[in-house]
């Protein structure tokens, strides 16, 4: 008798599960455009130029630095051998963190000194379909916009995987630190609808 009176629970659970799956739902997905992080008030590569540094043989990675350079050091070591990318002698060495998540650090090459942003530990770019945002810079990874004729570092996305603070960070660098000049907000202004 036991065994009916479970079962008979068990096909009205079922039952209840099944009938919330029959009606559609509909998921709004919204992004952050190019368009949505236009600030003509926010720093330009250009007013923050430097020289290309000559070819010169990286220095030995300093793990002493920064506690970054301990933790990443295979991957940053991969990323210094390919040269520099940013302010003439410096390398943004980048690393994968997770679905659409970053890591970074500057190094400088002559040397290799590790530089990171206080307080940044990842950025995530979950919501950010801005591939045509700052389109004169030289990078090659989605959130991180730079040059290596300028000391201007731009961040894309959510800081540290927190999506109220999904904005642009106009970073510049000054001695042996990352200064923060700007920040643009950025709002979801293109959505999309879908029916589950």
């Amino acid at each position: 008798m036991r065994f009916l009176v479970t079962l008979g629970f068990t096909f009205i659970l079922l039952g209840q599960v099944g009938s919330g799956q029959d009606k559609p739902q509909i998921e709004r997905f919204c992004f952050i455009s190019s368009d949505d992080l236009v600030d003509t008030a926010a720093p330009r590569f250009e007013h923050y130029a430097v020289k290309p540094s000559a070819p010169f043989a990286p220095a030995k990675l300093n793990l002493q630095s920064n506690a970054v350079a301990t933790t990443y050091r295979t991957v940053i070591r991969q990323q210094m051998r390919e040269g520099s990318n940013f302010a003439g002698h410096y390398r943004v060495a980048v690393w994968g963190c997770g679905s659409s998540c970053a890591r970074f650090a500057v190094v400088n090459l002559k040397t290799g000194r590790v530089i990171t942003a206080d307080g940044i530990y990842n950025v995530s770019g979950v919501h950010f379909a801005a591939d045509g945002f700052l389109p004169d810079a030289e990078t090659e990874f989605g959130g991180f916009r730079f040059r290596k004729d300028s000391r201007l570092l731009v961040l894309l996305g959510a800081v540290n995987e927190d999506d109220s603070r999904e904005e642009v960070f106009y970073y510049v660098l000054k001695g042996a630190k990352l200064e923060l000049l700007h920040k643009t907000n950025a709002t979801h202004k293109v959505c999309d609808e879908q029916r589950q």
